[in-house]
C-alpha cells in the first residue's frame, strides 16, 4: 500500500498532466477554428479533466460500495438501475424542454440553454430508481434488503428505464433525437458549470469519507450475514449505507457525464489486483484508480477527433478499454478476490 497510494497519485497526476498538453480544446476542435487564446484554452481542458477526474472517481467509488453490498463481482451502478433511473430522469427533462420549446416557439438556443439544467432531474430520477429498487428489493416479512432480490429488481428497473429512453426519443424531432443519442453515449464536457464541479466535488468527498470511516465494517460485511452479526455489524444499516451512497453518486456523475459504463466495474477490480481486498486500501485506491481511467479514455475521444473530425463518445471508449481489461483479469480466480 505504501507503495501504490504514492505510484497511483503520480499515475493520475501524469495522465492528467498529459490531458492538458494534448489534443483540441473543445469538443469537435471549436477552439482551434475559433482561435481561443491560450490561457483560455487551459482552463477549459482543466475543466474538463476535473470533470472526467470526478466522474471516474465517483464510479469507482459507487462500484466498491455495491459490490460489497451485493458480494457479486459484476456489480456497477447498472445492474441496479440507478445509472438508468438518472438517465430517464435527464431524457424526460429534454423531452419536456423540447415540447414547451415547440409550443411556444422559443428559440434553439434558449431550448439548449434549459436543456442542460438536468442536476436536478438525475437526482430525481436516480432517487427514484432508488426507491424502487429499495422496495422491491426487501425480503418479505424481514424488512431487510436481500442481494438477490436487490439485483433482480435492478435488471428489471434498467429495462424499464431503457425502454422508456427509446419511447421518448422516438417522439422527438431529429434534433433532439440527436441531442438524447449523444447524451447516452456519454460525454465530457469543457463547459461543465464550476458549480456543479464543486457540488459534485463535494459529494464524492463526503462519501469517501464516510467510506473510510467505515472500512473496518465493509470487510466484516463482506462475510455471511451470520457472521457479521456475530461480529456486532448491522447488516441492515450496513447495506442502506452503501445503497445511498452508490445512489448518490451515481446521480452526481450521470448529472455531469451522462451514463458512462465499465468504470465503476473495472477499477475496482484493478484495485483489488494491486493493493488486495482490504477497504482501507481499496477505498483509497480505487477512486484513484477510475480517476485516471477516464481521463485516458476522454483524453484519447479529444485525440480521436483531430483524426476523424468526430470524437468518438468517451462511453464508447470506457467499454472498448474495460471489456478486453475485465476478461484478462477473468483469465484466472485471482481477477475475483
Amino acid at each position: 500500500m505504501r507503495w501504490w497510494l504514492p505510484i497511483s497519485l503520480a499515475g493520475c497526476i501524469g495522465v492528467a498532466l498529459l490531458s492538458l498538453c494534448t489534443g483540441p480544446t473543445v469538443q469537435h476542435g471549436l477552439a482551434i477554428r475559433l482561435a481561443i487564446p491560450h490561457g483560455i484554452t487551459l482552463g477549459l481542458r482543466l475543466t474538463r479533466i476535473a470533470a472526467a477526474a470526478i466522474v471516474g472517481a465517483s464510479l469507482s467509488l459507487s462500484g466498491v460500495y455495491l459490490q460489497n453490498l451485493l458480494r457479486n463481482p459484476l456489480a456497477d451502478p447498472y445492474v441496479l438501475g440507478l445509472s438508468g433511473g438518472a438517465s430517464l430522469g435527464v431524457v424526460m427533462w429534454i423531452f419536456c424542454i423540447s415540447i414547451f420549446s415547440q409550443i411556444t416557439g422559443l428559440p434553439h438556443w434558449v431550448a439548449d440553454m434549459l436543456g442542460f439544467g438536468h442536476t436536478l432531474p438525475s437526482f430525481v430520477g436516480a432517487a427514484l430508481a432508488m426507491i424502487a429498487c429499495f422496495w422491491l428489493g426487501r425480503r418479505s416479512g424481514y424488512g431487510y434488503l436481500d442481494p438477490v432480490r436487490l439485483i433482480l429488481a435492478g435488471v428489471i428497473i434498467s429495462t424499464i428505464t431503457g425502454a422508456c429512453m427509446l419511447l421518448i426519443n422516438s417522439f422527438l424531432p431529429d434534433y433532439d433525437q440527436t441531442r438524447i443519442y449523444f447524451y447516452l453515449f456519454g460525454y465530457i464536457s469543457e463547459i461543465t458549470p464550476r458549480w456543479l464541479l464543486i457540488g459534485t466535488g463535494g459529494v464524492l468527498a463526503v462519501s469517501w469519507a464516510i467510506g473510510l470511516q467505515q472500512a473496518r465494517r465493509l470487510d466484516i460485511a463482506s462475510l455471511s450475514d451470520i457472521e457479521a452479526a456475530s461480529l456486532g455489524v448491522s447488516m441492515r444499516r450496513m447495506r442502506m449505507t452503501n445503497f445511498i451512497l452508490s445512489s448518490v453518486l451515481t446521480a452526481a456523475s450521470v448529472a455531469i457525464a451522462g451514463p458512462i459504463g465499465f468504470v465503476g466495474l473495472i477499477c475496482p477490480h484493478i484495485a483489488r489486483r494491486l493493493v488486495g481486498p482490504t477497504h482501507a486500501r481499496l477505498l483509497v485506491i480505487a477512486p484513484i484508480v477510475g480517476a485516471a481511467l477516464l481521463i485516458v479514455a476522454d483524453l484519447i475521444t479529444r485525440v480521436s477527433g483531430i483524426m476523424l473530425d468526430r470524437p468518438i463518445p468517451v462511453g464508447v471508449m470506457t467499454a472498448l478499454i474495460g471489456g478486453p481489461l475485465f476478461l484478462y483479469l477473468m483469465r484466472d480466480r485471482t481477477g475475483w478476490r
